[in-house]
């Protein structure tokens, strides 16, 4: 999976202003795709818990 570089760039600004810090295209393209994992993985973790809770409530 890549990220295009128009993205890349709106990335890179940013992570800019959010760490003051500057980001190569390799960089923020690592970060991007660390940052679509997280929220990924995040959305799972969440979506796991709800149908637990309706699993344990009869919902």
């Amino acid at each position: 999976m890549r990220i295009s570089h128009e993205k890349i760039k709106e990335l890179q600004k940013l992570l800019k202003e959010q760490t003051g810090l500057n980001y190569t295209d390799e960089e923020a393209q690592e970060a991007g795709l660390a940052i679509i994992r997280f929220v990924i993985i995040k959305a799972q973790r969440e979506k796991n818990k709800a149908e637990e809770y309706n699993v344990i409530t009869g919902a």
